[in-house]
């Protein structure tokens, strides 16, 4: 039998921010219980790997770093009394857990998605007594970041075509406001300036009489929060009360993210969507005008199955026409189960990939011009990073972070993780450059 108070640990988290935060969870527990947390991942005596298995790409990233885990297991130097450990959790092991049991048998815990009963089953596994209470509270992969993601629902009722996440994580089930705002209550504690709101679609979150626009004013009431940003809002469920609630809480930053995908009427009905080109055309127009300077961001898909030529040139006149803010894009992924990866005109990966690269060129050329439009203006900046005595790296409030660009800002006698006023003098890409007001 071992004790945790004698054994030592190390997350890897795969994807997106969402499995981010569960993997925070994760951490708070395994600390609450004991555990300590490892210098590096070579030197732990559990690795835990909390995959992603959102699209192909991502899962072979997630087999990659397994198998980079097992090798590391099997190449350890130090001798200790616990042999090392490997557990492998999260979206891939809950979808493929039978392929994985069988293609990879090295793997000591294989899990599905994280959940309360995950360091228990792990615990029993290991033959490990817990030597604490566990507490799931939230505790930051990387210490000392000046924001924090807070998820405020978990699964998926969209039932999109192309997308597996309600298969792997069930329909949408949203969190109690109280449970939110204690997790708020505790980054704020921890130094966090910055709230970022995520789940699959943040714009349907209802928890009784609370919506997301009460649930962002509740938030905005935290001591030490400064800035609270809203991110994956599904563009056919914004509404006039979200767009209020943005343009009227003074701690939500002027940004909003929006996963258009596309724009062609056919394509969005083939997806499940109820969009249309003059549709959002609209919406980025109310949100321009009813919140004056907001950033929008994207995100589209290339080589959906049977997007046509003309689909996809009416894509980038969206582009070219709306000239969003921040864009991102992918090529379609063919995902196991899903209505779309059985669907008739499918479009070859190549052709995807190129249509992928055109549509980055022309954001690419919008992006600059919209950046370098805003030089001699002034922005707000959280400083994150300081690269020498008078050069610090940071974000402005149009920014979210990970995603989008950063902020380089010339100043002295400077803090990370405060906030300042900065003109803006050069922008370089997705980058700007300036300094401090």
């Amino acid at each position: 039998m071992y004790h945790s108070t004698d054994i030592s640990f190390s997350i890897i988290s795969l994807g997106c921010s969402k499995n981010q935060v569960d993997a925070e969870k994760l951490q708070g527990g395994l600390v609450s219980a004991g555990f300590s947390t490892a210098e590096d991942t070579e030197s732990a005596d559990i690795l835990i790997i909390n995959t992603c298995g959102f699209i192909t790409p991502a899962k072979e990233e997630s087999i990659s770093v397994i198998l980079d885990a097992l090798a590391i297991k099997e190449n350890r130097d130090v001798k200790t009394s616990f042999p090392r450990r490997v557990a492998v959790t999260g979206c891939l092991s809950k979808r493929y857990f039978d392929d994985l049991a069988a293609d990879m048998p090295e793997v000591d815990l294989l899990y599905g998605l994280l959940d309360e009963e995950f360091i228990p089953a792990l615990a029993h596994r290991f033959d490990i007594t817990l030597d604490s209470a566990m507490k799931h509270d939230q505790v930051p992969l990387i210490r000392g970041l000046a924001y924090r993601y807070i998820k405020i629902s978990e699964g998926c009722s969209n039932n999109c075509s192309y997308c597996a996440i309600p298969l792997i994580r069930g329909p949408l089930k949203c969190f109690r406001p109280e449970d939110i705002l204690e997790d708020v209550k505790r980054a704020a504690a921890d130094g966090a300036r910055e709230i970022n709101l995520i789940s699959q679609d943040t714009s349907l979150y209802q928890s009784g009489d609370t919506g997301l626009p009460e649930l962002m004013g509740m938030v905005s009431e935290v001591p030490g929060v400064e800035w609270i940003r809203i991110l994956y809002c599904h563009p056919d469920h914004v509404t006039p009360e979200i767009i209020e609630a943005i343009g009227s809480i003074d701690k939500v930053v002027p940004y909003i993210d929006l996963p258009f995908q596309h724009v062609s009427t056919d394509i969005l009905r083939s997806m499940g969507r109820e969009g249309s080109y003059d549709r959002y055309r609209d919406l980025v127009r109310e949100l321009r005008s009813r919140v004056p300077g907001i950033c929008i961001r994207s995100t589209f898909m290339t080589g959906y199955p049977g997007e046509t030529g003309r689909d996809f040139k009416e894509l980038l006149a969206f582009l070219s026409e709306m000239k969003l803010d921040r864009v991102g894009a992918f090529p379609f992924s063919p995902e196991e189960d899903t209505p779309a990866a059985l669907m008739d005109g499918q479009v070859s990966p190549s052709r995807a990939k190129k249509r992928y690269e055109r549509l980055m060129a022309l954001q690419q050329k919008i992006s600059e011009n919209r950046l370098m439009a805003m030089i001699g203006s002034e922005v707000t900046v959280l400083i994150e990073e300081q690269i020498d005595e008078n050069t610090w790296v940071g974000r402005t409030e149009f920014d979210a972070p990970e995603v989008d660009g950063v902020f380089y800002l010339t100043g002295s006698a400077l803090r990370v993780n405060s906030i300042v006023t900065a003109t803006v003098t050069d922008a370089v890409e997705y980058d700007l450059i300036g300094e401090v007001s």
